[in-house]
């Protein structure tokens, strides 16, 4: 049985690491109202370049943009896996790296998988299960300003140009509140126009230059917008899970803390009880003496 010291010394131990989870949590909390600001800011425009760029290329014959023309065979797919940086955040990384395994595996055999990883705590679980890594993101996911995200989105677009892979897909979770982040895959190249919204395919269309030059000009930003986005979702979602995970752990550490005291509160019970019957069975054995 637990001495009464070593018991005092846990609840100390407990009430320590509750505090350090409190801490986190409010640190979580403040960030997350900042960064969530920022996302819902750039939902808008993310959602209304990717319905110009989908209506666009409904209305656009393939012809005009041979370079970005569906594959007829899928042959080499690539998946973008966004995770964050840190730990703490309970099961967040880890639903993210393994939902992206296992919808990569759905184009296996016929067709070979790579994954291009965002985020350290991606890396380390496909490490950790020896799962093939293509290639790593080496900037931290809370750091990719727009440049950062324009160098990446160019990137990406040339192993496409160049038909490195036949098909590009984004594997991010989806931001819908502290205690809910959905893992989703989104098709980025090749652009899918049966996404699009229903044209309206009386009245006369007017483009100026023409359709290539502005869906040139356009599909570079609706992929830097659709990536800036993932990047914006994994670290809101990040802060999220991590918020709630600490919220958790803190409660979790009050109901320790609970059972403790009233473990160390019985013991001590138990123990002045004792010292009590042997005062009082010395006292009487003085008595009867």
């Amino acid at each position: 049985m637990a001495s009464l010291r070593d018991i005092r010394i846990k609840i100390k131990t407990i009430k320590n690491i509750q505090k350090i989870t409190k801490a986190m949590k409010m640190v979580a909390a403040a960030r997350l109202k900042r960064s969530e600001l920022k996302l819902q800011a750039t939902r808008p425009y993310a959602r209304k370049i990717a319905e110009v760029t989908l209506d666009l290329a409904a209305l656009t014959k393939w012809q005009f943009l041979p370079s970005f023309q569906p594959r007829p065979q899928t042959k080499k797919v690539l998946v973008l896996v966004f995770t964050g940086d840190r730990g703490l955040a309970g099961g967040f990384h880890q639903q993210i790296a393994d939902g992206a395994r296992r919808f990569g595996k759905k184009f296996e055999p016929e067709a070979e998988v790579f994954y291009y990883l965002i985020g350290q705590k991606g890396e380390q679980r496909f490490r950790s299960k020896q799962w093939p890594i293509f290639k790593s993101y080496t900037e931290t996911v809370a750091a990719a300003t727009n440049s950062l995200v324009r160098e990446f989105a160019t990137e990406i677009l040339n192993y496409y140009l160049q038909e490195e892979f036949d098909q590009i897909y984004l594997y991010y979770a989806k931001y819908y509140s502290s205690i809910s982040q959905r893992p989703r895959a989104f098709q980025l190249l090749p652009i899918d126009p049966s996404k699009a919204r229903k044209v309206e395919k009386r009245g006369l269309f007017i483009f100026e230059p023409d359709q290539q030059t502005i869906l040139e000009k356009i599909i570079p930003r609706y992929l830097e917008s659709e990536i800036k986005r993932a990047f914006m979702e994994t670290e809101v979602g990040e802060l999220g899970a991590r918020m709630t995970a600490m919220a958790s752990a803190t409660d979790n550490a009050g109901d320790l803390i609970d059972f403790y005291q009233l473990r160390y509160n019985r013991i001590r019970q138990s123990k002045i009880t004792t010292e009590i019957a042997e005062i009082v069975g010395g006292a009487e054995a003085l008595e009867t003496n």
